[in-house]
């Protein structure tokens, strides 16, 4: 009796998972959006996107699990095909381009903007922002922890490696690494 409880829960449990996946990607399709029927949304992400906000996926576009993404009004978020994302904080106020074949590793931050501040008094506004693009080429690998921060442009061929911070443009076949020196003292 309890097995066949604990089976129909779980069927339960996974419909009831399946419709609010199904209600969570149709917020990707606006009245601006040009989607391929491909797309596909994991389970567990976290939303913030506006009806005025502009998609264009290509196809085989996979937005795995426990991501938090952001799109305001007018912002521009485009996935070129075949490009899987997971894990990730994607924050698209101004316009976002990811391109074919990428693989954005678990951690992964794309900032397209920053706060705006004042120097004299000193103070930086909670809502108002400097609004750029990121722009990302094709074969992009990320690894863990890769934060990409406003009014960039990577390269075709390009692997990022885990921990780097990317705050200017980065060549086409290159790879960065995140160089740490590391000083090793004795407990004594």
């Amino acid at each position: 009796m309890k097995k066949t409880a604990g089976f129909f829960f779980i069927k339960f449990q996974n419909f009831f998972n399946s419709c609010i996946n199904a209600k969570k990607r149709d917020l990707f399709f606006t009245e601006k959006s040009i989607i391929d029927p491909s797309f596909r949304l994991g389970s567990g992400n976290i939303l913030d996107i506006s009806e005025k906000a502009i998609f264009n996926f290509g196809k085989n576009v996979f937005i795995n699990s426990s991501n938090f993404i952001t799109v305001k009004p007018n912002a521009k978020f485009s996935i070129g095909d075949e490009t899987y994302i997971t894990r990730a904080t994607i924050s698209c106020l101004g316009e976002v381009e990811i391109g074919e074949n990428c693989i954005l590793g678990e951690g992964m931050k794309i900032f397209d903007h920053n706060h705006q501040y004042t120097k004299n008094p000193f103070s930086v506004a909670k809502t108002d922002f400097n609004i750029g693009k990121i722009k990302i080429g094709n074969n992009v690998w990320t690894g863990a922890n890769v934060i990409i921060l406003k009014d960039v442009t990577i390269g075709d061929n390009v692997i990022l490696g885990a921990g780097c911070v990317i705050h200017k443009d980065v060549p086409a076949n290159s790879v960065i690494i995140n160089k740490q020196e590391y000083l090793i003292k004795d407990i004594k």
